[in-house]
Order: structure tokens, then sequence, then C-alpha cells
């Protein structure tokens, strides 16, 4: 595939190259005030996103098409440098910048939240960023890792590299279908299985908190987190890393990108090895239980056709190894009274596939952008041997030989200039979902008698084949007005209509007869939704934005397959209508930015699981939340960042149906959200030292406190507040990098997951990761 990619591009270039008129050539000097050259410096042209730095005389050049270019120029301790410049064919336009001392600042964060570039302090909405070199740094490996990174921002391990649970504002659901929309270079997740992915050559994580369907559709119910893949430009990187941990842990990452031809196509490629011994000890077999392994890699190709069109192809590929996934204990006294330990005689071996790419060809004339992504989704997360009593009888486990699902999405999208008083973003969306099933429950022996009469004797088996098949399309439009200088009103809506259809067959075996099949069935059905926005910003001064809005989250429906009730094989779509107000600040010659948010949502028609009279799911839940952030970075000091976050979130359900018998249903009302502490904070400090040009130190000790929070949706179970206390810190030595780390140092045992469904008595739960630590060496050529 990546050679017929290659072979593509370079016949495309050529073909370019031949209708192409002669191109013009950029060349520059970047010195300082007294004449000095500046080497490593990087230079941009904004309208190509093509980057390189200077060389050790302070020497750059760009050989481009004929046209006018924005030239930014950027270097440590130094004022970002921006200058206009027209290209002509055939001639060398020179470039002489002068880099001139700025005081100590906070950067510049540019983020397209709002699926257009913006400043972050400039977009009205609780969104925020990190950078691929925090990622790295605070050893962020995976999505859990996450965990508040961000105000609200919680992350659920539940026992498997491959399934994250992640929730904003308390809204979360305990299922694999995401309520937080996770998109890769633009092309939605919509299973968790495959949201759940390693942070590898990541450049940005953009977190948009509150509901986001308007402009990102189904499942972005509670908010949307954008990963962003490096790309590669005209100057070659390399690296190769090796990194070790106890559990012995061993962690192996290598890549290569640059330009195949420079100033028009341009490659990069990684891959990364990453295992451990189990944090658990089985005491059944006397062995670890717990020992995943991953395989990444990740390829990236882009193509300059000419100065307004581009094309971009990213690919990334997962493999998942995990013998012992999910090692529950049930109970949790049991699990805190002897921690990592388990007793059970399934081996829970887990494969999970995951192929992730996507196709963009953007094009831009007289400050309009117009932009297609393609991208398409394969996944396969099978399981064998998987114990769902927990223990060493022999009473039920379960298999899952085959479950395919591939995924294809389109977006066309059109965006005008930023620079005029409308701004317009707006655009169509489509996908097909196809997943496959195949599910086999197998009854032990040790399983006792149904007191039914008629249901059969254990051992026997049974088993599900299924087929379901979604189609959707959305439309939508986001319009910002600017008022006056200081007020802009945006106005946005999206509607999305889905069909759907589904076919399933059970089976039945017992000994020594065969499988017995019941004949097919088929269920239809489809919904569509409206989902709005409005907000509006008031910019009275250059560091202040202030802002109020309104926005309307939502989530597909779906089937319920096994009911024998008719009306009920289809449950609705479920919303999130959500009221913020907020203001964004810097201060103190931009050392301080400080960014606040108050949101009131309420969550209506909730999709919740019933198990009396029939095991379902209905629309019968409705939740509130309300509560506030803050975000606070600082510079007090030079070679010192400082960020401190605060989450309050207050919930309670309105109604929430739990079963309380095998005849009877409850409503909890009251209760809380499971998972959701009502305080959260996370503290870190960021100290570089340069020793001189070629040297530099780092170290960053992090903080994060989490308050009482309820661990099933009965709230008879709870996990009361801790706090983990991470560090990691490096050396950087020309082309090496030393790092050391070491995750939850205090070492606090706490329940990280529990089976909500379920009470207190009878749920399995899940204890958070224990004391880890490691170190790894890198080389950059």
């Amino acid at each position: 595939m990546i050679k017929k990619v290659l072979v593509f591009s370079l016949f495309i270039f050529c073909l370019s190259r031949a209708n192409a008129q002669k191109g013009g050539e950029i060349n520059g000097y970047i010195h300082t005030e007294d004449n000095q050259a500046v080497a490593g410096a990087i230079i941009q042209i904004k309208e190509l996103k093509l980057e390189r730095s200077s060389d050790k005389n302070g020497r750059f050049s760009f050989n481009l098409m004929p046209g006018s270019y924005t030239i930014f120029a950027i270097h440590m301790g130094y004022h970002t440098e921006s200058y206009k410049i027209s290209v002509k064919a055939g001639e060398t336009a020179q470039l002489d910048i002068n880099c001139k001392h700025q005081p100590i600042q906070l950067d510049a964060v540019t983020v397209t939240a709002e699926k257009r570039e913006n400043l972050l302090q400039k977009v009205p909405m609780a969104v925020s960023a990190l950078s691929g070199k925090q990622i790295q740094e605070r050893n962020i490996r995976e999505m859990g890792d996450l965990v508040l990174a961000v105000p609200n921002l919680m992350s659920m391990n539940i026992g498997s590299p491959s399934l994250n649970i992640m929730s904003i504002r308390g809204v979360l659901t305990f299922s694999q279908d995401p309520v937080v929309g996770v998109y890769i270079d633009g092309v939605p997740m919509f299973d968790g299985y495959s949201a759940s992915v390693q942070m590898q050559d990541i450049e940005r994580v953009e977190v948009l908190r509150g509901p986001q369907s308007t402009l990102y559709g189904r499942n972005g119910l509670g908010g949307v987190i954008n990963l962003i893949t490096r790309k590669p430009d005209n100057n070659f990187h390399g690296f190769a890393e090796a990194g070790i941990g106890n559990y012995n842990a061993q962690r192996y990452n290598i890549g290569l990108s640059g330009p195949l031809i420079k100033d028009k196509l341009f490659a990069g490629i990684s891959g990364l090895y990453d295992t451990r011994k189990g944090y658990f000890h089985n005491q059944y077999d006397g062995r670890k239980f717990d020992r995943p392994e991953t395989y990444n890699g990740n390829f990236y190709l882009k193509y300059l056709a000419s100065d307004k069109l581009s094309f971009t192809f990213n690919a990334k590929v997962e493999h998942n190894d995990v013998p012992g996934a999910f090692p529950y204990v049930p109970g949790a006294e049991k699990a805190l009274k002897n921690p990592y330990v388990i007793n059970q005689n399934g081996t829970n071996l887990e494969k999970r596939k995951l192929v992730t790419s996507s196709l963009q060809a953007l094009y831009r004339t007289n400050g309009i952008e117009l932009s297609s992504v393609t991208g398409y989704t394969y996944l396969s997360d099978t399981y064998k041997d998987y114990d769902i009593d927990y223990d060493t009888y022999n009473a039920m486990s379960f298999e899952v030989p085959r479950a395919p699902q591939n995924t294809l999405t389109q977006e066309f999208k059109i965006v005008t200039d930023s620079r005029k008083a409308l701004k317009f973003t707006g655009g169509i969306f489509g996908f097909i979902d196809r997943k496959e099933g195949n599910t086999i429950y197998l009854t032990g022996p040790d399983m006792p008698p149904s007191k039914d009469p008629n249901a059969p004797l254990p051992p026997y088996d049974s088993a599900t084949d299924t087929d379901r098949k979604i189609y959707g399309i959305a439309a939508y439009t986001n319009l910002s007005y600017a008022l006056s200088s200081q007020w802009e009103l945006t106005a946005g809506l999206r509607y999305d209509y889905e069909k759907r259809n589904m076919s399933y067959i059970q089976g039945f075996f017992k000994a020594p007869n065969p499988w017995m099949y019941q004949p097919e069935a088929k269920i239809k059905g489809h919904n569509g939704a409206f989902s709005p926005k409005l907000s509006i910003s008031y910019n009275p001064e250059t560091d202040l934005l202030l802002y109020a809005t309104y926005s309307r989250g939502y989530r597909s429906g779906g089937f319920n397959a096994y009911t024998l009730d008719a009306s009920r094989l289809n449950y609705k779509p479920e919303y999130t209508n959500n009221y913020e107000i907020g203001f964004k600040s810097e201060w103190l010659d931009k050392r301080l930015r400080a960014n606040v948010a108050l949101f009131y949502t309420r969550w209506k028609d909730q999709q919740q699981t019933l198990t009396v009279p029939e095991n379902l799911i209905d629309n019968i839940g409705e939740l509130t939340n309300k509560g506030g952030e803050l975000e606070l970075t600082a510079l007090p000091v030079k070679g010192l960042e400082v960020n401190y976050n605060i989450g309050v979130v207050h919930t309670r359900y309105e109604k929430l149906l739990l079963p309380v018998s095998k005849t009877e249903n409850k409503d909890f009302v009251g209760n809380k959200q499971i998972f959701t502490p009502s305080f959260t904070s996370s503290l870190s400090a960021t100290y570089r030292y340069y020793a001189n040009d070629q040297t530099s130190f780092y170290v960053i000790p992090e903080w994060k406190y989490f308050g009482k929070q309820y661990m099933t949706y009965y709230n008879d179970l709870t996990q009361n507040a801790f706090s983990l206390i991470n560090i990691s810190a490096g050396i950087k030595y020309r082309k090496f990098e030393l790092s050391l780390w070491a995750k939850n140092i205090g070492e606090a045992k706490y329940l990280s997951f529990a089976y909500a469904t379920q009470t207190a008595a009878t749920t399995p739960v899940l204890i958070g990761n224990p004391r880890t630590y490691g170190s790894s060496l890198k080389v950059r050529f």
C-alpha cells in the first residue's frame, strides 16, 4: 500500500512540474541586533505550512512557486518575526531577519478546535492544548495518561491498553461507545476500542470541553479530543530510542522523516514496540497474569502540488497482544486488602488490530480553504478463554473469535478568510460503518443449575453472530460575525441522519448434540437530530476575552437485539444541553495566563441498561452537571513554567432506574454520577536550564488530586480522595537525551474501575497501577 502511494505521489509530482511555470527562490539570513548569526531558528511559510531551520551561519533558503508568502522566524528568547515577501519566476528574493530579544513570555498556542486555525486565547470555548514536547517530556504514552492533564478530564483504565473510558465534566457512559469523541487527523473514531491509541508521533493534543456536536457530530456529547500527527518538513529528522523500567518494561521507538523531493514531497515513518511483565500475580498458577505487548507504526506523506494545492496521507497501525486482559477481583474489600493479586483459571487472551488512515486534499485561494478528508478505520478485537466469574470455578467464560469493524468516512469542508468580519465554516460529512461479531458464552459444569425447570443443565454453550451496518450523512455550518472590533457573534447548526440495520443468529450447543441455530432475525432503525450552537464573545483588550455559549451534544440511538417487545427494538438518541460562561486572560506582560469557565449541563434521554424485566437499553435517564474550571500557566522566573488547574463538578441524577430484585426497578433519584470526583486538581512545574547551546536539563514534578468518587450507579461503593505524584527529568547533550521518570511515587492504592451497573457486593473491581519507574536513551540524527 505504501509503495503504491509513493508511486502515485511521484506521478502527480512529475505531471504538475511538467505543466507548472518556473519557480523562484528565497534566500535569507537571520541574525541578532548586533549582527550575530542565529543558528537553529525555525523559519516557517504560513501558506504552505513549510518549515526549516537556519544553519550555523544563520542562512536558509526555499524554492517556491511564484506568489506572495508570509514568513515567520521563531527562536527561543527572541520575538517571533513575520514578513511578507513576493516570489517571482526565475528570480531570487533576499530576506534579512533581525531578531530582537524579548522578555520572558508565554508562547502563543494555535489550535483548530473550530475546524479553522485560531489562537487558543481567541477561541470562545473551553479548550486546552498539549504540545508534542509536553507529551514526550511528561511521559504521556497512551490515552489513559491524559487524566487531569486539563481540568475535568477523567480517563478510566479498565485493565487493557486497548480500551479507556474517557469522561469530560462528568459526561461518560458505561459502554464501549464513547460520549467523548476522539479524532485522529480529522477522522472520527466511532468505537472505544479504536479511540484508545498510543501517543506516537503526536504534534499536538486538543481537548474541547463541553458538547461539540455542531461541528463534530455523533459522540460529541461531552467533548472532543483531537490528536494531530507530527508532519515531516524540509529538514531530515531521525531518532532511535530505547527505554526500560520496573516490571521488566521495555520500549523501543524509531523514526525518520524528511523531504523526498525538496519543497514538494515529504515523508515520515516510525515504529514502536512496548511491553512489560504483569502488575498482577495469579495465585491459581503462580504466574504473572497481565503481560501486554504493543506494536505500533505510523506513516505520513505530504505532497505540495502547487502553492495552493496540497495532499497529505497518514496511516497508523497498532497491534496488541494482551494475555491477562482485565485483571478484575470480585469485591473491593478483597482487592484492596491484597492488592495486585488475583485467583482465576482463565487466561483472558485479547488480540486487537487497529488501522487508521486519512487522506486530505487542501486547496487555498483568495483566503478561502476547500478541503476533503477521507478516512478509513479497521478494528478487530478478539478474546479467548475470558473468565467472567473471576475465580477458579469453571462456571462462566466467553470468547470472541471474530469481530471485524470497517468504517469509511468522508468530509468536504469550506473555510472562509479569518480576517473578514463574516467568517464561515461549513461542510458535509458521511460515513458507512459495518461491525460484525461472533460471541460464544461457555457455561461450565460448576455453574449452579437454574431454578427454571425448562432451562438446560450445565455444561452448555450459546453463541450469537451479528452483522450491523450504519449509514450516516450530516451537514453543518458555523458563522461568526464581528459586530464591532470588540464583539463577535457565532451561530452554528448541524443535522445528522442515520439509517441502520442488523441481522443476527443465535445458536445453542450441548454435547453430544450438534449446534442448533434459530432462524436469522433482522432489525431496522433510523434517527435524525439537530445540534445547534450559539455564542457571543467580548474582547475589550488584547489579552482579555469574555464569552457566553450554548451548545448541544448528541449521541445516536441503537438496537436492542434480544428483546421480545417489538416497541423496544430501537432506542432513541440522547442529548446534552450545555450553558457556559468564561473568560480567557493574560497578565504581567504575558507571563501569567488565567482561563476560567463555569458550566451547567442537562443530559436528557440518557441511554441506560436495564435488566428488569428484560436486559435492554432504554432512554430513561436524566442527569444535571454543574461546575467550574480554572487553568493557570505562569512563568515566575526564567526557565520555570508552572501549570495549575482545578475542576469542580456537582452531579445529580433526576432519574435513574436500577434493578433491586429480579422483578422490580427503583428510581435512584439524587444519586451522583459514577467515576466523577466533585473536586480535582493538578499542579506541575517544568524547570529548564540551558548550560550552553548543546547541553540542557529539565525536571517536571507533577501532583494530581482526585476527590471522592462513586464507583457504581447505586452509589454504594466509593473511592475516597487520593493523590498521584509523578516526576520526569531529562538531560540533553548534542544529539543525545537521557530521560528518567516515575509514576505514582507514593504508591497510592485506589480503585481504578468497577462494573458500575452492579452493586458493591457483587461488582468486580480493578486496582489502579502501582508505582512504576524507568529510563530511556534517545539519539537524534
